[in-house]
């Protein structure tokens, strides 16, 4: 049994009204005379497994039969925060759009004391999701189980992804503490594909020569598409390499490479299996004596931080097109490039007794600012209205 959830037992024979004595009735009372065969408590707190006899009695004076019971602590919490990607349509709102991914996070405790290093597993039940069980950057492997370990805050955090042709509906996942069998239900909202808008960012490039007598080659850009419905098909126009061709789901990529053919304005198009379209405006001209790359570029531009335990994905592009670097950001915050993916950077709440000490007095939105060394783009960041708003732990 575990404390906080009801567990049920069937009586059958003796006189039909029973009556149940526990020998610690601090976790589970006694009960009252009842009638019928179900009989149901719901154990108190505990901090590690109790043991606990319930001795079942009726008011004929048959013989009691006592059953020894073991009452587990509750370890996963209430709340598992689902938080949809910041590049999806804002208008699925808190749902996950259709082909979209999000982040679930769960923490473990034990009365009130984080358990860090736990295997938590993830299982879908029912709907139309995923979890991606791939590292960043690799090809996107999808499964319907998957495990994750909990961090020093004891919170365990994988990333789901809807299927494109979902429909509106509600999936059901599983979240089970391994170490203690404990398990809880978790339903997330998903929106159809329709509401999302196919984007596909930066919209714009720019390249240009290294002399004053050529068009750049070699250089190259990457491009986000996202929202719409996946899977996508990307054109092929003759004055540009674009690779791949083929994008699976929201919040792929592909890159457009200079060839050293010199345009003004070549439309790329990406078509979602909707219709709907979206197109990428690149030029190639002739530079000066000195070579020039695009401008960096970052997406989202804004990004929200509700809870002490929410993450902010952005994607960094263009300039030198990597390795990228964190340029300025604040104490309360902790900003990483991921080791896997240069192009992947996230920002969430720091715990340090800097953070600690400047929570007070630091003012959202707060700039972030990645760079490759010669140019630079910010990201704009909200604290709140949440838990991220004070002192994190």
């Amino acid at each position: 049994m575990f404390s906080g959830l009801p567990s049920s037992f069937v009586i059958t024979g003796g006189s039909g009204t029973y009556f149940v004595t526990s020998t610690n009735q601090a976790i589970i009372a006694n009960s009252d005379p009842f009638n019928g065969s179900l009989y149901s408590t719901i154990p108190n707190d505990v901090a590690g497994d109790t043991s606990v006899s319930l001795t079942f009695s009726d008011t004929a004076g048959s013989t009691p039969i006592t059953v020894p019971v073991t009452v587990k602590a509750r370890t996963v919490s209430n709340v598992v925060t689902v938080t949809p990607s910041a590049s999806q349509a804002a208008s699925c709102g808190t749902s996950v759009c259709a082909g979209g991914d999000a982040q679930v996070s769960v923490k473990l405790a034990q009365s009130g004391v984080p358990l860090t290093n736990r295997l938590v597993r993830f299982d879908v039940i029912s709907g139309d999701v995923r979890f991606i069980t791939s590292p960043p950057g690799q090809t996107e492997q999808d499964d319907l189980t998957t495990t994750a370990l909990t961090d020093g805050t004891g919170t365990a955090i994988v990333r789901i992804r809807v299927l494109a042709s979902a429909p509106g509906q509600t999936a059901l996942i599983a979240v089970t503490d391994t170490s203690s069998g404990f398990a809880q239900t978790v339903a997330i909202s998903i929106a159809p594909s329709t509401n999302a808008a196919l984007n596909a960012q930066p919209s714009t490039i720019a390249f240009k020569g290294n002399s004053a007598t050529s068009c750049a080659s070699g250089l190259s850009a990457d491009v986000i598409v996202f929202g719409g419905k996946p899977p996508y098909q990307v054109s092929q126009p003759g004055t540009f390499t674009v690779t791949p061709s083929f994008l699976n789901s929201s919040g792929s990529a592909f890159t457009v490479s200079a060839t050293g053919q010199c345009t003004d304005s070549t439309p790329i198009a990406v078509v979602d299996s909707n219709g709907g379209t979206a197109t990428v405006t690149v030029s190639n001209k002739i530079g000066d004596a000195a070579a020039t790359t695009p401008d960096i570029k970052v997406s989202p531009t804004t990004a929200a931080l509700s809870t002490c335990t929410d993450i902010a994905t952005v994607a960094v592009t263009g300039g030198t097109g990597g390795p990228y670097f964190v340029a300025s950001g604040s104490t309360v915050l902790t900003v990483r490039m991921s080791t896997s993916n240069v192009h992947l950077g996230t920002i969430q709440r720091a715990g340090t007794t800097a953070a600690h000490s400047d929570a007070s007095t630091t003012t959202s939105p707060i700039p972030v600012a990645f760079s490759d060394g010669k140019t630079s783009a910010s990201v704009s960041v909200t604290l709140g209205p949440g838990g991220a708003q004070g002192i994190c732990p």
